[in-house]
């Protein structure tokens, strides 16, 4: 499973790298790599301590296997999951964008945020 996540981002940012050196703009690529990868990395991370048992615990850099970068990118992966568009805002993006579903039905759309009502 995880070689062909591995694999699906690799061909994604190969897609996004041939749009930028043809001069067009990246489609929603990016929102495909960032939703696995981002997912990809608590999981992946999370595995590798609970393989390491009862030695998992340790988060020492002195005595933790990788110098402790596992449990700083287990405990980093929520926040990328959050940063630049949780993985519901990537998925409506890759719905909309990618299969061409409809959008949200919203009141609001196409009006200015200062222009909303605040209900005081």
């Amino acid at each position: 499973m995880w070689y062909v996540q591995a694999e699906g981002l690799r061909f994604t940012r190969l897609r996004t790298l041939t749009a930028l050196s043809r001069g067009q703009i990246p489609g929603p690529e990016s929102s495909i790599g960032k939703l696995v990868a981002a997912n990809r990395l608590q999981d992946l991370t999370n595995e590798l301590i609970e393989c390491q048992d009862q030695f998992g615990l340790i988060d020492d850099a002195a005595h933790a296997a990788m110098g402790g970068s596992l449990h700083h990118d287990y405990l980093y992966a929520p926040g990328l999951r959050i940063a630049g568009g949780t993985d519901e805002i990537l998925k409506n993006i890759i719905a909309e964008r990618v299969l061409g579903l409809p959008g949200d039905i919203r009141e609001d759309k196409g009006i200015a945020f200062k222009d909303l009502p605040t209900g005081r």
